[in-house]
């Protein structure tokens, strides 16, 4: 996907900007693989604080992937 593209070449910027678009200009409710590749992104980008307040405030339950993947980052 674009978010997970944006994820690996590190486009923070980009892939957020795509993920409030996907919502905002296309009404696409974001599933949890977005809201995933989103929470990966902003690990990877040094953005802990944020990532951790996205796995809360998502609208899914955490799963222990989503865990993993921030505390990779």
């Amino acid at each position: 996907s674009i978010l997970s593209g944006c994820s690996h070449a590190g486009l923070l910027d980009d892939g957020q900007r795509y993920f409030i678009s996907m919502k905002r200009d296309y009404a696409i409710t974001p599933a949890v693989e977005h809201y995933a590749c989103l929470i990966d992104l902003l690990g990877r980008a040094g953005q802990l604080d944020e990532a951790e307040d996205l796995v809360n405030s998502m609208p899914f339950e955490p799963y222990v992937g989503l865990w993993m993947s921030l505390l990779g980052a």
